[in-house]
């Protein structure tokens, strides 16, 4: 048997290759929209999405300049909190995530969201997802063994202290949330996938059973 030469030594190769993704983006003007660019193209398409697993507990969140066409980016866990504001001009907030068309679970894509409206909708989405998990007893470091499922409803506008619309949120409706396909387990759960049925639920039985024991509180319709 004739051995292969290890890859870095391949003059195809220069030790700095990584492979390419998909990545969303939501866009606000003309008017707000979802856009994809695929991995074997440099053009973006307007795509439309009835629903979007967020993986929001391994999130980044931090700052990018651009220099050209590279991006510099200082990022922190989204669990922990944003890396201070590198000085000089240029830097704007961005979130990073992996997301999934429920569609096509197989197929990742990177969501860039660098615009005030997507940040909105992505910190209302993240606030519901880990106040389910606290309703369920499922710690923020364990949430990430776990892929919350959105529904997309529309848009909000937003306007700056003059009253003038300059950005729209994306609204997302918590719908159900499964086990994470990209968990490695660390966490140490072993939890089946979790069916939320109605959101808005939550709170009215968590004030039925709250005298009541932690068995209770986890036979509670499972939403």
């Amino acid at each position: 048997m004739t051995e292969q030469m290890p890859s870095f030594l391949n003059p195809q190769s220069n030790g700095t290759e990584s492979i390419r993704y998909d990545r969303l983006y939501y866009k606000v003007q003309p008017k707000p929209h979802f856009a994809i660019k695929k991995s074997d193209s440099d053009m973006t398409e307007e795509v439309n999405f009835k629903q979007l697993a967020l993986d929001l507990s391994n999130m980044n969140i931090g700052y990018v300049k651009w220099l050209g066409t590279t991006p510099t980016k200082i990022m922190n866990s989204a669990l922990d909190s944003m890396p201070p504001k590198p000085q000089g001009d240029g830097w704007n907030t961005v979130y990073e995530l992996k997301v999934y068309s429920v569609n096509n679970m197989e197929n990742i894509m990177f969501f860039d969201v660098t615009n005030w409206g997507g940040q909105r909708g992505i910190q209302s989405a993240f606030r519901d997802y880990l106040e389910y998990c606290k309703s369920k007893n499922i710690t923020q470091q364990v949430s990430k063994n776990y892929l919350p499922i959105f529904t997309y409803t529309g848009t909000q506008e937003l306007k700056n202290k003059e009253g003038k619309v300059t950005s729209a949120e994306p609204i997302f409706k918590l719908d159900k949330v499964i086990n994470n396909p990209n968990s490695n387990g660390s966490n140490g759960s072993s939890q089946q996938a979790i069916v939320v049925d109605d959101i808005s639920e939550i709170p009215k039985r968590i004030e039925e059973i709250k005298d009541s024991s932690i068995n209770a509180l986890k036979s509670v319709k499972q939403l």
